[in-house]
């Protein structure tokens, strides 16, 4: 990458920071860029990674942004690397990362190691998780997925996290950040899932904090080589519990009371009648609801579910829709290979899983609906409930590549993720199973399109450290910074 076009990336994203307040609360420290800091060709090899110039030029002068920064800020610079991403696009996504996404994440852990609000969408309640999407042209495409969390999240004023999510996306939209988005199917879906402001408040008076994970929101914002897409996610089970109907009937609802012509364009009656079959047949429940923040005729429905079964035969019902869809539209080759995928993941488990563990124990679809195109399931897995640590949770991902057809394009990419992985996480791959909080694949044409989803850790290591200096335990938790 050239050096002026380095000075002129970094030089837009900061010039307006120094000694000001960004627009969503942050405060940042930046010092005078020198040549030092960016040109490339003046400097001895080895290259200073993107990551390190922008430690170099940028602090926040809120500690507990800067706690995030330090944790989080170069796993993702990690990935983006070995992904295959450009010098310019790292520099791009780790500013925007730094600039409108550390500000989220809110406060840092107590001197326990403890948070007043845990998010519900990672293992160890960190409310951030790294996805990487196996790319067939041998790269991959890196996601971030986060909670907003207030400042007053988890405490009687908000008890439920319920604002900051909705102060962020209407950030996006005052500051043009994001092209093309379309905040319609939001401001619908926000008032027809989530509680109302009443109507939460009343709940709070019965619900303890124990609930708060049924009424979370968490957003994503896809690293997209054509450019970033922001998703909305749903928990539905407060509004369940409040209305005393079950999580499905909420997102039923929701749906069906889109404008006529949004909801015939979805053709979404073959997906309502599997759900509710499924939920008799396999103990089908619907976890989360998501959409795009684009415009409805672009947009895409996504339904979460889970049921406790493992076997092809339920798989098979799902992909199909229990029979109302025929697969003829993907090669034998590819239905061969969401079987193996399966397979290789869920190995020698029982038929039914006992329902008493983790939440996330059982394999689960998420259903996709768009306007004018019929509905597609895609697989996810919770390899926690079936690998004994990452380092298996690898090798199963390495057999599953080097036995495809198109090993010879997909292994260098799993050389990459490897290198990636034992770089942010080292030896803890082989002590423990939660940084694969899920392996996900969805049917293509000829073959699987594969999603490995990733939770930085922070909170569950920096509990283990708080507890090494009270000497409540004999080592370290094992990630390396």
């Amino acid at each position: 990458m050239a050096p002026g076009a380095i000075q002129t990336l970094l030089s837009d994203n900061l010039c307006s920071l120094n000694g000001t307040k960004n627009e969503n609360g942050s405060d940042f420290k930046v010092r005078s860029l020198t040549r030092t800091d960016l040109d490339v060709e003046s400097r001895p090899k080895p290259e200073r990674e993107p990551v390190d110039v922008i430690d170099s030029v940028v602090s926040f002068r809120n500690t507990e942004h800067q706690f995030w920064w330090e944790r989080t800020g170069s796993q993702l610079a990690e990935l983006l690397k070995y992904a295959g991403y450009k010098k310019a696009e790292q520099y791009n996504e780790l500013m925007f990362f730094a600039m409108h996404i550390i500000p989220e994440l809110g406060p840092a852990p107590d001197e326990n190691g403890n948070l007043r609000w845990r998010s519900p969408q990672t293992p160890d309640g960190t409310p951030l998780d790294l996805s990487w999407e196996w790319g067939l042209d041998g790269k991959g495409v890196i996601r971030t997925s986060f909670e907003p969390i207030g400042p007053l999240a988890g405490t009687k004023a908000d008890p439920f996290n319920r604002f900051e999510t909705d102060v962020w996306i209407n950030h996006l939209e005052s500051q043009g950040l994001v092209a093309g988005l379309d905040l319609d199917w939001y401001r619908h879906f926000t008032n027809t899932v989530l509680p109302s402001k009443i109507d939460r408040v009343k709940m709070t008076e019965k619900l303890n904090f124990e609930l708060a994970p049924v009424a979370g929101t968490f957003v994503t914002r896809d690293i997209d080589r054509n450019g970033p897409i922001i998703k909305m996610y749903m928990f539905p089970g407060l509004k369940a519990q409040e209305l005393g109907i079950p999580n499905a009937e909420v997102v039923f609802r929701a749906i069906q009371s889109l404008p006529v012509d949004q909801y015939r364009s979805l053709n979404f009656e073959p997906l309502h009648n599997y759900l509710l079959e499924a939920a008799r047949k396999w103990k089908m429940e619907i976890g989360i609801f998501s959409f795009d923040l684009i415009s409805p005729q672009k947009s895409r429905i996504k339904i979460y579910t889970r049921a406790p079964n493992t076997t092809i035969e339920y798989l098979m019902d799902a992909l199909t829709l229990g029979g109302r869809y025929d697969l003829s539209m993907y090669s034998a080759e590819a239905i061969q290979d969401v079987k193996d995928f399966w397979r290789i993941f869920i190995g020698d488990a029982p038929d039914v899983l006992s329902q008493g563990g983790a939440e996330r124990a059982g394999p689960g679809f998420y259903f996709t609906a768009k306007a004018g195109k019929p509905t597609t399931p895609k697989v996810y897995i919770s390899p926690a409930s079936f690998c004994h640590n990452d380092a298996e949770v690898l090798a199963r991902l390495r057999h599953y590549f080097s036995t495809r057809r198109n090993a010879a394009q997909m292994l260098p990419q799993m050389d990459n993720y490897e290198k990636a992985l034992k770089s942010i996480y080292g030896t803890d791959l082989e002590k423990k199973c939660d940084t694969h909080f899920y392996v996900s694949c969805a049917l293509q044409k000829d073959q699987l399109r594969v999603v490995t989803y990733l939770c930085p850790q922070t909170l569950a290591r920096e509990t283990e450290s708080r507890k090494l200096q009270m000497g409540l335990v004999q080592e370290p938790y094992g990630i390396t910074q």
